[in-house]
């Protein structure tokens, strides 16, 4: 499947929001640098000015983001319905995208600063740190009040649903949700950082915009494959033939190490429940021990073995050979199937 490309109204978009953000953002930080060692008298000379910053930059990315919904939708050949109310950037600003006014969000700052000053950190100290504090806050409020307003816009033309794509570089958690469709009730799931995409789309059209996990991770060179994956060895097992959804996925129980005699392993107990893809691969190839076990406050039963990491493998294999045939004992290599699809952030395979 050909490699995920951005509707260019969307990285047009995505590159002005990020400059919007980013601005306001220099801003505040260059606001805050004038902040006294006599916090609140700095304060209250101070925080008007940054809050209009704030109410500012606030507007500017709502007004983006509705201008960007219909713009998005005509580039994808979607219908550009009238919407149902209209909706005002003005509405979005002063509140954050936990619902408490922004003006509290900023104050939080200082007080973030007084609890290092209590704690025994010099004042200049403690707003150097409370200026990262105000700066992931501040950043945090502005990309909220953007996808609010993406919502609002698409609710208003009776958008359905959403397909992620990605903004490349991605990680490996958002590259194996590349392509997935999420009803427009569903939040979109992120991480701190998250650059993705949200992209409007029925459902039935998103096959139209969507990639293979796969066509993202043959495109990288790799340096970037092996960063994307989490390490040399989980690259070669893709290479090789092995599931990337399954090696991102071991990081999601952890990735262990663990001294048996002289040798020292890497492994994971992701898949190693009794309804686990591993685990049934595992006791095929009979690597787990059997039988199985269950752990206090497991709901399922566990594989007796662990589940070793692709790093182990190819240090135990003799050979290429050995290593392909373990790669499939421990699951990590499933027999040929089409694709998958997913929905709701829940993936499916299909044979």
């Amino acid at each position: 499947m050909p490699l995920q490309s951005l509707p260019s109204s969307a990285s047009e978009y995505s590159r002005t929001q990020r400059k919007e953000i980013t601005a306001a953002l220099s801003a505040l930080r260059r606001l805050w640098r004038r902040m006294g060692t006599d916090f609140d008298p700095s304060w209250f000379t101070l925080g008007p000015r940054m809050l209009e910053v704030l109410d500012m930059a606030q507007e500017r990315v709502a007004a983006g983001s509705l201008a960007y919904l219909p713009a998005v939708l005509a580039e994808t050949d979607q219908p550009v319905r009238v919407p149902d109310y209209q909706i005002d950037p003005a509405a979005l600003v002063g509140v954050a995208g936990d619902g408490r006014p922004t003006e509290g969000l900023l104050y939080a700052a200082v007080v973030n600063a007084k609890e290092r000053v209590a704690s025994g950190m010099t004042p200049a100290s403690a707003l150097r740190h409370a200026s990262q504090f105000m700066t992931m806050a501040a950043g945090t409020a502005l990309s909220d009040t953007g996808r609010t307003a993406e919502k609002m816009a698409g609710h208003a033309r009776q958008v359905t649903g959403y397909v992620r794509m990605l903004t490349p570089p991605s990680c490996g958690r958002c590259v194996i949700l590349a392509g997935s469709w999420t009803s427009a009730r569903k939040a979109f799931h992120r991480h701190p950082g998250c650059d993705c995409r949200n992209i409007p789309m029925a459902e039935d059209a998103a096959n139209d915009v969507t990639t293979g996990v796969e066509g993202y991770l043959n495109s990288l060179d790799d340096r970037d494959l092996a960063k994307a994956l989490g390490s040399k060895a989980n690259a070669q097992a893709f290479k090789d033939g092995a599931d990337p959804i399954q090696i991102v996925n071991a990081y999601r129980s952890g990735v262990r190490p663990a001294q048996i005699f002289d040798e020292r392993i890497k492994y994971t107990l992701e898949g190693t429940t009794r309804r686990g893809l591993a685990y049934r691969a595992m006791r095929a190839a009979g690597v787990a021990g059997g039988d199985a076990r269950r752990k206090v406050g497991d709901r399922y039963m566990s594989a007796r073995n662990v589940r070793l990491m692709p790093e182990t493998i190819y240090s135990r294999a003799r050979n290429r050979e050995e290593a392909l045939q373990m790669l499939r004992d421990y699951g990590w290599i499933r027999p040929a199937q089409p694709g998958f699809i997913i929905r709701d952030g829940i993936a499916t395979r299909v044979r």
